[in-house]
C-alpha cells in the first residue's frame, strides 16, 4: 500500500507506530526521552481513533493526517539529531551520557530540543519535567513551523475548524495519559514529581488547548514578513524561559525550597519491563 493510498487514520496510526518503535528503543536503553515519547504515542493514538471512527467530524481529514505526519518528522529529525551526536560520544546513549549543555549540541538540533535534552541530562531531574519541558518544545516550537511549511505549500490557511477539533481530541485525553505515564515511569507517589512542574498546566486539557492555540498565532506571526525575525526568536527562547522558570524561579525562597527538594526526594524513575507493563 502507498502512502496516497492509504486513508488518514491509517497515516496516523502509521506515526503512532513510528512513536511506539521510539518508546521501545528509548526504554530499552533508560533514555529519559521514554516518558515523552510515550505520551507522544498515546495522544496520536487517540487521534488516529478519532479519525478512525468519525468522531469527532474532520472537515478535512487529510489536511489533519498531513499536519500529523509533518509535526511527527520534525521531532524525529531532532531524536535522529541527538542520535547521532551521541553515537559519537563514549557509551553512545543517553543512559550513559555525562550531564551535557545546549551548546554542546550541534547547531543542526533545534535550539528547543537542545536545551531540552540538556535539561533532561542533569541529576535530579525529574520524569513529568522531561515531559512538560520536551512537550514545550514541540508544541511551541515544532508546531507552529509544521502549521508555516504547511501553509506555505498549499497556500491555504483555512483549517482552524479542523485544528480546533484536534485541539479537542488531544485534549480531552491528557489527565488519563498523565495517569497512565506515572504508573509506567514513576515510582511510588506521581504527585511528588509536579513539586518540580509547578508550571503544568500545559499538562491539562485547558493547556493544551491554549498552547496549541498560541502555536496557531505564531504561525500567523511567522508567515507575516514584518513579523518573522521577531516570532522565530520567541518560539526558539521559549522553552529555555520554561525551563528556567521551572529550575531556577525569580523568588529566592522557592528557588531555595526546591534546591532542597531536590536533594531530599530521589528521581524515582520507574523502567517497565514485560510482567509490569503495559508494554507497547
Amino acid at each position: 500500500m502507498t502512502a496516497e493510498s492509504m486513508l488518514p487514520a491509517e497515516k496516523v496510526t502509521l506515526v503512532a507506530g513510528l512513536l511506539a518503535e521510539r518508546v521501545r528503543q528509548y526504554d530499552a536503553t533508560r533514555d529519559r526521552r521514554a516518558a515523552f515519547a510515550y505520551t507522544y504515542y498515546r495522544l496520536t493514538t487517540t487521534l488516529a481513533t478519532g479519525l478512525d471512527a468519525g468522531d469527532p467530524v474532520f472537515n478535512d481529514p487529510p489536511w489533519v493526517a498531513e499536519l500529523c505526519e509533518t509535526l511527527a518528522s520534525a521531532y524525529f529529525s531532532a531524536m535522529d539529531g541527538i542520535d547521532a551526536w551521541l553515537a559519537e560520544r563514549p557509551g553512545g546513549s543517553a543512559g550513559s551520557a555525562d550531564e551535557v549543555r545546549p551548546g554542546d549540541l550541534p547547531d543542526s538540533i533545534p535550539q528547543p530540543w537542545r536545551d531540552v535534552f540538556a535539561a533532561s541530562s542533569v541529576r535530579r531531574s525529574y520524569t513529568l519535567e522531561d515531559v512538560l519541558f520536551s512537550m514545550m518544545a514541540h508544541i511551541s516550537y515544532d508546531l507552529p513551523e509544521a502549521l508555516r511549511r504547511m501553509a506555505t505549500s498549499t497556500g491555504d490557511r483555512g483549517r482552524i475548524a479542523d485544528f480546533h477539533r484536534m485541539n479537542h481530541v488531544l485534549a480531552s485525553c491528557i489527565d488519563a495519559v498523565q495517569d497512565d505515564l506515572s504508573s509506567r515511569y514513576i515510582r511510588g507517589l506521581g504527585s511528588l514529581d509536579r513539586l518540580f512542574t509547578r508550571s503544568d498546566e500545559l499538562l491539562t486539557n485547558y493547556g493544551i488547548r491554549v498552547a496549541r492555540g498560541l502555536a496557531w498565532f505564531n504561525c500567523d506571526r511567522l508567515l507575516d514578513p514584518h513579523a518573522t525575525e521577531e516570532a522565530s526568536r520567541s518560539i526558539g527562547r521559549s522553552t529555555a524561559a520554561l525551563i528556567s522558570e521551572i529550575r531556577s524561579p525569580g523568588d529566592w525562597k522557592l528557588r531555595a525550597g526546591l534546591w532542597i527538594l531536590r536533594r531530599v526526594i530521589p528521581e524515582r524513575r520507574h523502567w517497565p519491563d514485560p510482567i509490569d507493563g503495559p508494554m507497547i
